[in-house]
C-alpha cells in the first residue's frame, strides 16, 4: 500500500485552487448598502477585498478528492427555517465554506453532501454530488426533524440539477452564489457579523 502524504506536504509547490471570485454577480444584489453590514463601503470594495486576499484561505488545486465526513453541522444555534447550506464533502470545500461562515454570528444548517471528497466544481463534472446523493443525506442526517420548514441553498455550480434536487427530495430549493464568499451578500438581510 502505497504511503499517504500529508496534505500539508502536498501543497506547498501547488497553485492555488479557483475559488471564483470572478464569477461574483455584484447585479444579483440591489444596493450596495448591504455590504456595509460587513464592513466595507460597498459590495465591490467588498470583492476588492476578497480578491486582495486575507477574507478566504488559500487553497491548493489538488488532482485527488479529500473527502470530509459526510454529515450535518448546525452553526450557531439554528432552529427549523434557517438556511440549509448544501454542499459536497471535499475537505478544501469544507475549509473554504467555514471560513466564510466563521464571520457570522446568524444561524446555518450546512449539510456536507457525500461526494467522494470530490469539490463541488468536480462533482458536477463527475456526477457525483446528485439529488440521490443530496436526498440520501437528508434522510440520514435526519434534517425533516431539526430544519423543517427549511430551503434548500445550493452552490450556485449546481443550477443545472435544482429542479431535480427539489423533486427528488421535496424542500424548495434555492440555488446560491458560485463563490462562498458571496454569502454575506446573499443573506445580506440576515447575516450578522460576528
Amino acid at each position: 500500500m502505497p504511503a499517504v502524504v500529508p496534505l500539508r506536504n502536498m501543497t506547498n509547490d501547488m497553485a492555488d485552487a479557483d475559488l471564483y471570485i470572478d464569477r461574483i454577480d455584484l447585479e444579483r444584489y440591489s444596493s450596495g448598502v448591504e455590504c456595509k453590514k460587513c464592513g466595507p463601503q460597498s459590495c465591490l470594495d467588498l470583492v476588492e477585498k476578497m480578491k486582495a486576499g486575507g477574507f478566504l484561505p488559500s487553497v491548493p488545486q489538488l488532482q485527488v478528492p479529500r473527502p470530509v465526513a459526510a454529515e450535518l453541522l448546525e452553526l450557531n444555534d439554528p432552529a427549523p427555517g434557517d438556511p440549509v447550506l448544501v454542499t459536497g464533502n471535499s475537505e478544501l470545500t469544507q475549509q473554504v465554506l467555514l471560513a466564510v461562515l466563521a464571520t457570522t454570528i446568524s444561524p446555518f444548517f450546512v449539510l456536507f453532501t457525500d461526494t467522494r471528497g470530490d469539490t463541488l466544481d468536480m462533482a458536477m463534472i463527475l456526477e457525483s454530488f446528485t439529488a440521490e446523493r443530496v436526498r440520501l443525506s437528508i434522510e440520514k442526517q435526519r434534517l425533516e426533524e431539526k430544519a423543517s420548514g427549511s430551503s434548500l441553498i445550493l452552490p450556485g455550480l449546481a443550477s443545472k440539477i435544482s429542479g431535480r434536487i427539489e423533486s427528488v427530495c421535496g424542500w424548495p430549493v434555492k440555488v446560491g452564489p458560485v463563490c462562498a464568499a458571496e454569502l454575506p451578500l446573499l443573506f445580506s438581510e440576515s447575516w450578522e457579523p460576528a
